[in-house]
């Protein structure tokens, strides 16, 4: 009958059923405890002996198996438990969100001391490189006064004055070619005869004209008077030299024109005896060519620096010393910019790792809760089962009995060892304390931000021996 009663759970609605029903979540059931240790069947065995005895005090023993049994599995899941949280724990233990926190007030530290670190390294050489660039400036700040220059030094770049020793060597092949059709009718080997010819003469021409240009008709330009003269004088004798020249390759001409077994001797001697009569139309257009371009080449060399005498060289001299010390100076700052930004960079993942492990720390903190809510789950269906179970046990004696006694023991609840599991207070309190913490510093994290670039300011201006805006005209490369 209480067999068949059991097996009823599902569908009827017995006091019996609805108890275990509650307790069907778990895997300690009633109904299969029942089975297992033929409750039912002991009890009625015992009542056909009217057992227990009605003045007995201490439990029976199919009562002490039902306690024993729910018992065991109570101890196996607090086993399990423990282990599962030990698992957590060993989880928590292996979060540590605090190096990355006081990581985050070592970092400003950190970079002084890098930052000291460089500018000590460095600060010798850029001593050095910025009095030469300040020597070279004032030098060419004199300079300037002494010769009344309020102009700054016009000169072409180095890719400008190669494009114009480039222009040089172009006039003399131009000039070359040109010339070449010229000497050709007067020499037997031809074109490629007058193209050397006229080479030769064309590199004379041209390289006298250009270095006279180059460094002695600038000097007209000077300021003083004396100078000057010497610059007039210099180019009244580089245009007597081109004008010279230009008639000697014309007289040349002719003499090639002619056959002569010694063209250039008597080319010289018809100079000097006619130096104004020439053979025909071309030697006077070869003169004109020959004249052209040697004034160019001249004029070349003139532009191919400031035309005033040695300023050209001092501005470029100051310009040298000016780049090596802001080349420097950018070396330096480019150094110290990229330790900020890797301070800075340090900053910003020692917060989000931060807050990456408490999250996880709190996710942890939850799966215990989650773990030792269930095991109190376990241990409120147990209490259950065993409640059932041994209200059904002394229900089928009663009934069973026929000396219609009911022991008085029968009516005590039998109770079990209690089972405790740690408490999770202090993980919580920890992660409380924590995510505090991160709160300050992430608030924090602007004037770390903001110490960061003062330190990087104040190092930076210590190597600037000489003041940016001194240095002109380089005074914008740091804006």
């Amino acid at each position: 009958m209480v067999k068949g009663l059991f097996s009823r759970w599902p569908t009827s609605r017995s006091p019996l059923e609805a108890k275990t029903a509650t307790a069907g979540l778990t895997i300690l059931e009633a109904s299969d405890l029942d089975q297992r240790l033929k409750v039912t069947q002991q009890a009625r065995t015992l009542a056909a002996n009217n057992l227990p005895n009605a003045q007995a005090q201490s439990l029976s023993g199919i009562e002490l198996q039902i306690i024993q049994t729910i018992e065991q599995f109570r101890q196996k899941r607090f086993d399990s438990t423990l282990k599962a949280l030990e698992g957590v724990q060993q989880d928590i233990s292996q979060i540590n969100e605090l190096p990355d926190l006081q990581n985050i007030w070592l970092i400003e530290s950190e970079f002084q001391k890098n930052a000291s670190l460089i500018v000590s390294e460095q600060s010798h050489l850029v001593r050095r490189l910025a009095s030469a660039a300040k020597r070279q400036v004032k030098e060419l700040e004199r300079f300037k006064k002494r010769h009344q220059l309020q102009r700054d030094a016009d000169y072409p770049s180095s890719s400008g004055q190669f494009l114009r020793y480039c222009l040089l060597v172009f006039l003399i092949v131009v000039e070359a070619l040109f010339n070449a059709e010229f000497f050709s009718e007067g020499l037997s080997s031809g074109l490629l005869g007058g193209f050397t010819y006229a080479a030769s003469l064309a590199a004379v021409n041209i390289l006298i004209s250009f270095f006279m240009g180059k460094g002695l008709v600038r000097w007209i330009f000077h300021r003083d008077k004396a100078n000057k003269a010497f610059g007039v004088l210099a180019l009244v004798m580089t245009l007597g030299f081109v004008f010279c020249m230009a008639l000697g390759i014309a007289h040349i001409r002719d003499q090639l024109v002619l056959e002569s077994m010694d063209p250039a001797r008597l080319a010289l001697e018809s100079l000097q005896a006619h130096p104004f009569v020439l053979g025909d139309l071309f030697s006077w257009l070869l003169l004109a060519v020959s004249l052209s371009f040697a004034l160019g080449a001249m004029t070349d060399g003139l532009l191919i620096d400031d035309v005033y005498p040695g300023y050209g060289k001092m501005a470029r001299q100051t310009q040298v010393a000016l780049n090596d010390y802001l080349d420097e100076l950018d070396e330096i700052r480019q150094e110290l910019e990229d330790d900020k930004i890797q301070s800075l960079l340090d900053l910003d993942n020692s917060i989000e790792n931060a807050k990456q492990s408490i999250l996880q720390y709190r996710g942890l903190i939850e799966k215990k809760k989650s773990i030792r809510m269930q095991f109190n789950q376990m241990l409120s269906d147990s209490s259950r089962t065993l409640e059932v179970l041994i209200q059904h046990f002394r229900t089928e004696n009663e009934i069973h009995r026929s000396d219609g006694v009911r022991p008085a023991y029968f009516d005590l609840s039998p109770t079990m060892k209690p089972l405790e599991l740690p408490w999770v207070e202090q993980d919580e309190q920890q992660l409380i304390l924590h995510t505090r913490l991160m709160q300050t510093l992430a608030s924090q994290s602007q004037d770390i931000r903001d110490k960061l670039n003062q330190t990087f300011q104040h190092h930076l201006e210590q190597l600037t021996f000489v003041p940016i805006e001194e240095l002109d005209p380089l005074d914008t490369r740091f804006h």
